[in-house]
């Protein structure tokens, strides 16, 4: 019920390059089955999805918790994977890791991806930043970040108006009403 490839977006074919960018997360699941009649008329039903925590509360997996990997379909090479979004704060802020230099973990969010002619755009989505990212397409170099109201909640899209080139993304949180955001690329 949790991790791996999920909903939201997550995937985007080059077919020009015959390269997938799959956005995918760690994690883990413990369901429970409980009868309770008040939510259900079934015999019995799942509790949720509920995930484990480690010692001292830290994440029992290892990072990266989120991640975006380029696969070149021609031979099935993992190109490039970098970390989707940041390192948690409950993770970065930790008494028992204080000291410690803590590399870039991604989160486990649902990433959003569009991909162009040169580029991988990829909001965080539901679970990261409030970040807009564009990143070289053939080495997963970051190019640019951009903050939002909230983070990206569906695939981003693409149109050319008038010349122009513009990338649309919905956004949305519990403070943030739903709303699309066009960001303007630059003009060569």
């Amino acid at each position: 019920a949790n991790g791996g490839v999920n909903i939201m977006g997550g995937s985007a074919v080059d077919p020009e390059t015959g390269t997938l960018y799959v956005a995918s997360q760690g994690g883990h699941s413990r369901i429970a089955l409980e009868s309770n009649p008040a939510r259900s008329e079934m015999r019995y039903v799942s509790q949720g999805p509920g995930g484990l925590r480690g010692p001292q509360g830290l994440p029992l997996l290892k990072p990266p918790y989120g991640r975006i990997t380029a696969i070149d379909l021609n031979t099935g090479e993992h190109v490039w994977m970098i970390p989707n979004g940041d390192t948690p704060d409950n993770v970065k802020n930790h008494p028992a890791l204080r000291g410690l230099d803590i590399p870039r973990t991604g989160k486990s969010a649902h990433a959003n991806l569009l991909i162009t002619k040169t580029l991988l755009f990829y909001g965080e989505g539901r679970g990261g930043g409030n970040l807009f990212h564009a990143v070289d397409k053939r080495t997963g170099d970051g190019i640019a970040s951009l903050s939002l109201p909230a983070p990206t909640n569906a695939a981003p899209i693409t149109f050319i108006h008038r010349g122009r080139q513009y990338v649309v993304v919905a956004i949305a949180s519990a403070d943030v009403p739903a709303e699309l955001v066009a960001l303007g690329l630059p003009v060569r």
